[in-house]
C-alpha cells in the first residue's frame, strides 16, 4: 500500500516539471498575440498606420496650436484620449447632458454603431512620399509627423487628419512669415519649456458628415484649448496650386481635361436707375410690380478645356511671358481700381486673395496658363479675368479637384516621384497659406 502511494507521488512530480513550460508556451503566445494586437492598433504594424489620403474628398479646416502641456503625446496618452473621444460619440456625456449622436434620423445613425476610436502618429512621408523638393529644405523629424484620428462604424470609417505646418522661408530671408494664429508662439520670449507645452499641427483634413465635424471641431477645442475653423481658400491660393501642379508633373493625361470655375462680385444694380426703370413710378418700390433690388445676371461661369488645348495655352503663356505682353494685355491702364488699392478691396471683396492684387508684384511666380486663359477670354469674350470682382472657387482637373474648402488629389497607381513631388507643394502650400495671419476664415 505504502509502495503504491510512492509510485502515485512519483508519477505527480513528473507530470508537473512538464506541465510549467507549456503552460508557460501558452502564456508567452498569449502575450505575444496580445502585443501584436496592441501594435497594430496603435499604428506600429507597416501599412496599417497609413492612412489614405490619395482619391479621398476632405473639407479643410486650420487649427490653432494644441496645447498638450507638460505630459508628453505619447500612445499611453492617445489611447486615453481615443477613450474619451468615443464617450462622446456615443452619446455619454456631453457639457454633463446626455445625447444620442447615433440616432436612426441622424445621418451617423446610418452606419451603424461604433465600433472603436483610434489615434495614431504617422509620417509625413510614408502619405505622401519622399520625394520632397530641394527648395523647401529638409524639415525635421518632428515636423514630419502627423495626427491621425479613424472612428470605426459598423458601415463605414471616417477620418481625421492633422498635418503639421511644412512652410518654409522663402530663400534670402532668415524667418518665416508671422501669424497671429500662433498666439505668440514664434516670440523669442517664451521659454522652450512653454513651447513645448504647444503641438503645431495646423491644417486639419475631415472626411466625415458635417454633424460629426461640428463634434469633432468641439471636442478638439475643449481637449486642447484651440480654435478649429473651416477654411476658404482665395483665388491666388487656388490658382497657385494649379500652376504649381502642373510644373510639377506636367499637364493632365489626353482623356482628362481642365474646368475652372469662376464667381462675380458684381454690385446690384444702382438704386436711383431702379426707380426711373419702374414701371409703375413708385420710387420706394412698395407694390409687388416693380421696386424689388435686382440680382446680379451673372453668378458662375464654367469653363472647360480639353488637354489638346491646354497644351496650346501653356505655350501662349510663356510666350507672352516672354514677350512681356501679360498682364497688361487684359488690364486696362484707365481703369479706375488699376491704383487704387482700396477701390480694388471693395471690389474684390472680403477675401485677402481675391482681386489679383499680386499680380503687380515683381516677385510672384510665374502664371503662363492664367495670363493665356485671360488673353483668350479678353480677346473672344471682352471678359477681364484679371478684374477685382473675377474669383475661382473651383479647379478640376485629371489631377485634384480643389474648391474653397474641398481638396481631393487623384492617384491612379503608385506614388511616383512627380506625384509625391505634386503633393508635397500641394500640402506646403495649404499650410502656408492656413498660417497666414490674414486669411479670411468660414466660421
Amino acid at each position: 500500500m505504502a509502495r503504491q502511494k510512492a509510485q502515485k507521488a512519483q508519477k505527480a512530480s513528473s507530470k508537473t516539471p512538464n506541465a510549467g513550460p507549456a503552460l508557460a508556451q501558452r502564456q508567452r503566445a498569449a502575450s505575444e498575440q496580445e502585443a501584436g494586437s496592441r501594435q497594430e492598433r496603435n499604428g506600429e504594424a507597416g501599412e496599417v498606420a497609413i492612412p489614405q489620403f490619395f482619391n479621398t474628398t476632405f473639407s479643410a479646416h486650420r487649427v490653432s496650436p494644441l496645447y498638450i502641456g507638460a505630459q508628453p503625446l505619447d500612445q499611453a496618452r492617445l489611447d486615453r484620449l481615443a477613450h474619451r473621444l468615443r464617450d462622446t460619440l456615443v452619446g455619454d456625456v456631453v457639457r454633463g447632458v446626455q445625447i444620442g449622436l447615433e440616432a436612426t434620423d441622424t445621418p451617423m445613425g446610418q452606419v451603424g454603431p461604433l465600433k472603436a476610436v483610434n489615434f495614431r502618429w504617422f509620417r509625413a512621408a510614408d502619405v505622401l512620399g519622399d520625394k520632397i523638393s530641394e527648395d523647401w529644405g529638409e524639415p525635421s523629424e518632428e515636423r514630419m509627423k502627423g495626427l491621425w484620428v479613424e472612428m470605426q462604424h459598423e458601415n463605414a470609417a471616417y477620418v481625421a487628419l492633422l498635418l503639421p505646418g511644412f512652410s518654409h522661408p522663402p530663400k534670402g530671408s532668415g524667418t518665416s512669415t508671422a501669424s497671429l494664429w500662433n498666439m505668440g508662439l514664434d516670440n523669442p520670449g517664451m521659454g522652450e519649456a512653454d513651447r513645448s507645452q504647444f503641438l503645431h499641427l495646423p491644417l486639419l483634413l475631415l472626411r466625415m458628415p458635417q454633424p460629426l465635424k461640428a463634434v469633432i471641431g468641439e471636442w478638439l477645442s475643449t481637449t486642447f484649448d484651440c480654435r478649429v475653423t473651416k477654411l476658404n481658400l482665395g483665388t491666388r491660393t487656388l490658382v497657385g496650386l494649379l500652376e504649381g501642379w502642373i510644373q510639377e508633373t506636367g499637364l493632365p493625361r489626353a482623356d482628362s481635361g481642365l474646368v475652372l470655375t469662376l464667381a462675380f462680385n458684381a454690385p446690384l444694380t444702382d438704386k436711383g436707375r431702379e426707380a426711373v426703370l419702374d414701371l409703375d413710378g413708385d420710387p420706394d418700390g412698395d407694390d409687388e410690380g416693380g421696386g424689388e433690388a435686382a440680382e446680379p445676371g451673372l453668378r458662375t461661369m464654367e469653363i472647360s478645356i480639353s488637354a489638346s488645348d491646354l497644351r496650346r495655352f501653356l505655350r501662349a503663356g510663356k510666350a507672352l511671358q516672354k514677350s512681356n505682353q501679360a498682364t497688361a494685355s487684359t488690364v486696362s491702364s484707365t481703369a479706375s481700381w488699376e491704383h487704387d488699392d482700396r477701390e480694388r478691396r471693395r471690389l474684390a471683396g472680403p477675401h485677402t486673395d481675391d482681386g489679383w492684387g499680386w499680380l503687380k508684384s515683381k516677385e510672384r511666380p510665374a502664371y503662363p496658363l492664367m495670363e493665356a486663359l485671360a488673353n483668350h477670354l479678353n480677346h473672344h469674350m471682352a471678359l477681364n479675368l484679371f478684374h477685382p470682382s473675377v474669383r475661382v472657387t473651383q479647379v478640376s482637373c485629371g489631377g485634384f479637384v480643389l474648391s474653397q474648402s474641398r481638396i481631393k488629389i487623384v492617384k491612379a497607381g503608385d506614388v511616383t516621384e512627380a506625384l509625391s513631388r505634386a503633393a508635397w507643394m500641394f500640402v506646403t502650400l495649404l499650410a502656408e497659406r492656413v498660417q497666414s495671419g490674414g486669411m479670411p476664415l468660414v466660421t
